[in-house]
Formats: structure tokens, sequence, C-alpha cells
């Protein structure tokens, strides 16, 4: 009988977890992810010439689809604070954790790496081949732009597998921006440049060319952007919170709302002499 008291009072002194608590080993972990409290300030960057997702207005600010999206998704409490870089400078800095977020650009097997996407895309961003309105030429499969000069902007990608094809198969050249590219089309040291649709018509609406562009057959790639956190930040334990409101805009069709909004608003703004 003492033996069976003891046994009792030993069960009694071990402390029941609460309702809810977490199981012995196990950290407790926010509702919300814990992602507010550990990011109190969220440092982010994105493309400066990436119209209308995102660009840089005459006062050397972020303006754009992509910055309106990310207030709207970003959880109460969380200070932004952009980084104005080139867009292949604040890749780096998201791979070494300096960025705490990337917003809308494409997942790719290299930037998963270091950058935690979200599960929800954050925009559509439809990639074509635009030609001059001049010399266009048959563009069916990938093959066709064989033999012919092209152009990408600095620091793109496309996904569907033609980053891979055009650096084995194609002669592309890369230049800093959009703008670079417009200039070298209109001047015929290149037959086509790749980009997003919006991205190329933002640019054709904004500042019209001689000849004009068109676009050349069916899209190249329809996979959408994503916003990315840096794998070294503490932030990115708002990745899933973010993917929630995303989903919940996309429904809403938001963002498409949203690139017609800022579309109208990039050709409308005044453009610099030069």
């Amino acid at each position: 009988m003492r033996i069976i008291l003891c046994l009792l009072c030993l069960l009694l002194a071990i402390p029941t977890p609460a309702p809810g608590a977490s199981a012995p080993g196990q950290a407790d972990v926010p509702a919300d992810g814990g992602g507010a409290a550990q990011c109190p300030v969220l440092v982010y960057s994105t493309n400066p010439s990436y119209p209308p997702y995102d660009w840089v207005d005459a006062n050397g600010r972020f303006d754009g689809a992509s910055i309106e999206l990310l207030k709207l998704v970003i959880p109460p409490g969380v200070a932004l604070k952009p980084l104005l870089v080139p867009w292949k400078r604040a890749l780096v800095l998201a791979e070494q954790g300096e960025i705490d977020l990337l917003v809308s650009l494409r997942i790719t097997p290299e930037r998963s790496r270091y950058l935690r996407f979200t599960s929800s895309q954050a925009f559509p961003n439809p990639i074509v081949v635009f030609a001059r309105k001049d010399r266009p030429f048959a563009f069916n499969s990938w093959q066709d732009l064989k033999g012919r000069r092209g152009g990408i902007s600095s620091g793109d990608t496309f996904g569907n597998g033609f980053d891979e094809y055009w650096r084995a198969e194609l002669t592309i050249e890369e230049a800093k921006n959009m703008e670079c590219n417009f200039e070298k089309l209109e001047a015929g040291r290149i037959d086509y440049f790749v980009t997003s649709k919006y991205v190329g018509e933002a640019y054709a609406a904004s500042r019209p060319l001689k000849h004009g562009i068109v676009v050349l057959g069916k899209p190249i790639s329809t996979q959408g952007i994503h916003f990315g956190f840096s794998r070294h930040s503490p932030c990115a334990a708002l990745v899933e919170q973010v993917s929630r409101r995303l989903q919940e805009l996309d429904r809403k069709g938001l963002p498409e709302q949203l690139l017609q909004k800022y579309l109208r608003r990039f050709k409308q703004r005044p453009v610099p002499q030069p």
C-alpha cells in the first residue's frame, strides 16, 4: 500500500501541459508564426526597371504594382524599408541576408537555394518575344530564334527551360535595362528581345519607337512571379502569412487590377529629358 501511495504522489507531482501547449522538445510557436515579432523592420528590394511591376520614380523611390501589393500583404507592425540597388546586386544581397525580401521575381532552382518563395504567386507574368514592327519574323518554336541576334535585360530569368536553352543554343546579349534593349532594337543592333509582355507594353507606350514593336508568336513562359524571403533573414517567418494573403487577393483579381492601374500610371509619368 505504501508503494502505491508513493507512485500516486509521483504522478501528481508531474506537471500537466496546459491546453494548446507544445509537446516536450517542441518550441512554442505563436499562431502567426512569430514573424511580426521577429521582423520589426523588413528591408526589401526589387528590379528598378520592370514597370508596371516596379520602377524608380523621379524622386528616386520605388513605385509600381509590386510596391502597393507588398503593403497590402505584410502583417501590421512590420515596418518596410526599401533598398534601391541594381537588380543583380539586390540578388546578391538577398543571398547574403542583407536584404530580407525580394518582391515579384520568378522562381528558379538557383534562387531557391537562398530564397523562400511564397507558395502563391504575386502576379501573372507572361514572357514574350518582341521584334520591330517593320522586321517581324515567323516564331513558332524556340528554334526560330537561332541565327538571329537577341537581347535580354541583365539579371532576367524566364523559366520553362528557356534560360538553359538560350545559353546553349542562341546568340543573346544582356543589356543594362529594358530601355537599352529598346534602343538597340530601334537601331537594328538586335533582331528581338525577350521580356515580360507587361514590361514591354509599358515601355512601348511611354516611349514609342519610330518603327514600333510587335509580339511574336505565343508566350515563351506563362509562369507567375512570387515574393522571395532570404533564407538568412528572420523575416522568412512571414512567408506563410504572406502566401495566404496573396492567395486571398489573387482570388479577388486584385493583382491584375494593380497591373492595369500602374500600367496607366507609368504611361502618364513625366519622361526624363536626355
